[in-house]
């Protein structure tokens, strides 16, 4: 019999993996003072978010994300994209719950990728405009952001096909 502990490690893991890869796999420059790409990353981190819950949101958008960044030109990024989109993850899963079931409300899941979205760009604008001082210039990379988010609605569509994670005692979460 497998430990809860073990299977959550594992998952967590598994999550952090498919959002690297997704985010790696398809990389589009977009403009903006320090540039920026549009990627695949979005989908897989919001379907775990709305499907798994903020912990896997957290973590696998977080730590998946920042993996990228420190494997790529965008290391000086690491440090932001660990907090902005292990935040953004925990505010999509968070507000995805629900009493039917993680991600099963289509509305709560639009609002969350909302939200979720505001933390991405106010969290982004917030490090280059700052940390990396270029101030109000940082506005322009508010568009790749948004088009970035825009892709990263196609989980929606995938949410209702990920399969459901069974507690140890064989009830569905």
């Amino acid at each position: 019999m497998r430990s809860r502990k073990t299977e959550q490690i594992v998952f967590g893991g598994l999550f952090v993996s498919i959002v690297f890869v997704a985010t790696y796999f398809i990389q589009i420059p977009t403009t903006g003072i320090s540039g920026g790409l549009i990627h695949l990353g979005n989908i897989a981190m919001f379907s775990i978010a709305l499907k798994y819950g903020k912990k896997y949101g957290a973590i696998s958008g977080g730590l998946g994300m920042m993996l990228f960044d420190l494997f790529s030109a965008w290391f000086v990024w690491a440090p932001a994209t660990l907090i902005v989109r292990g935040v953004m993850g925990f505010v999509i899963g968070l507000i995805a719950q629900d009493k039917k079931g993680q991600g099963t409300n289509i509305i709560k899941n639009i609002i969350a990728i909302v939200l979720g979205s505001f933390v991405m760009l106010f969290g982004y604008f917030f490090f280059e405009s700052v940390i990396l001082g270029v101030g109000w210039a940082a506005i322009a990379g508010v568009p790749g952001n948004l088009i970035q988010l825009g892709i990263g609605l196609i989980a929606l569509g995938l949410v209702p096909f990920l399969p459901n994670m069974k507690k140890e005692n064989g009830n569905q979460k």
